[in-house]
């Protein structure tokens, strides 16, 4: 039977609707597809990261193993006191570039609340300029702390102080060891900085190049007195450094100074405490 006219219609509308289905229904599929794809590109995965990073040039290297475990950073004013550890322990710091100077009492042997790094620049261990990294050796305290000028950094004396410490190197003993034997000293130091015990001697080594230094007496001298310079008024010593080994003395009701060796002392009433060099 021949289909009529809007039976005809009818079908022709089916197969348009049809096959404007299938086409926009591939459109967005297409679509779906694109955007899985871009977001895969953008947001994960190996092949994003890569493309991504390819458009931003050399990346910096990272740093070598070693250079990672060269020390714990450490600021200038740090001091040994401050790392809380126990005598005969071992710690690797690492002082930045750029330092500046503080306080340091000691040489080779430094007591605990001085500055680190300052102290590791006096030792020639590193710069101010480009910092560096030290490894330091707590130690128990010691009755008496010399002083020195090296690598522009001149330290102080000191007396009796509770804990030390030194830098592990090679030559660490030696230096221990005659830091022991002649505690340095500079010119304008005085034995005021030991424990007064009459009759007990101590041995010093002064530095070359003499600077001038008061003293008070003669033979006997206070104690507030520059040692070296007293040794050079004495005849024990040269304006080129050397031993000097002193010996405690009790006070003297007055002092007379006197003109030896180029050296000029001063003249004093009572005073409590005196040495002599031997």
């Amino acid at each position: 039977m021949k289909p009529s006219y809007r039976s005809r219609e009818i079908i022709r509308g089916c197969v348009v609707l049809l096959l404007t289905a299938i086409v926009f229904g591939g459109a967005g599929c297409s679509k779906i597809k694109n955007d899985n794809s871009t977001a895969t590109a953008t947001e994960g995965g190996h092949g994003g990261t890569a493309a991504d990073n390819s458009n931003t040039g050399p990346s910096t290297p990272p740093a070598p193993p070693s250079a990672a475990g060269e020390g714990k950073p450490t600021t200038w004013e740090a001091n040994a006191t401050s790392l809380n550890g126990k005598d005969g322990e071992t710690l690797t710091l690492a002082c930045a570039p750029g330092g500046t100077a503080h306080s340091v009492w000691g040489s080779d042997i430094y007591t605990s609340d001085s500055s680190i790094c300052t102290a590791a620049v006096h030792s020639g261990l590193i710069t101010f300029q480009k910092g560096g990294t030290v490894t330091v050796e707590l130690r128990p305290g010691r009755p008496i702390y010399g002083c020195s000028e090296r690598n522009g950094v001149t330290t102080s004396s000191y007396g009796s102080y509770q804990h030390s410490f030194v830098f592990k190197t090679p030559n660490t003993e030696a230096l221990v060891k005659e830091a022991d034997d002649q505690t340095p000293v500079m010119w304008n130091t005085s034995p005021a900085i030991v424990t007064f015990e009459v009759g007990k001697t101590y041995k010093f080594k002064c530095p070359a190049d003499r600077k001038e230094s008061s003293v008070w007496g003669t033979d006997i001298y206070t104690l507030d007195s520059s040692l070296c310079n007293a040794a050079v008024h004495a005849g024990k010593l040269t304006e080129s450094g050397g031993a000097v080994t002193i010996e405690l003395r009790p006070g003297e009701d007055s002092y007379k100074g006197t003109m030896r060796n180029g050296i000029k002392t001063n003249d004093y009433g009572k005073y409590g405490q005196s040495f002599v060099v031997k």
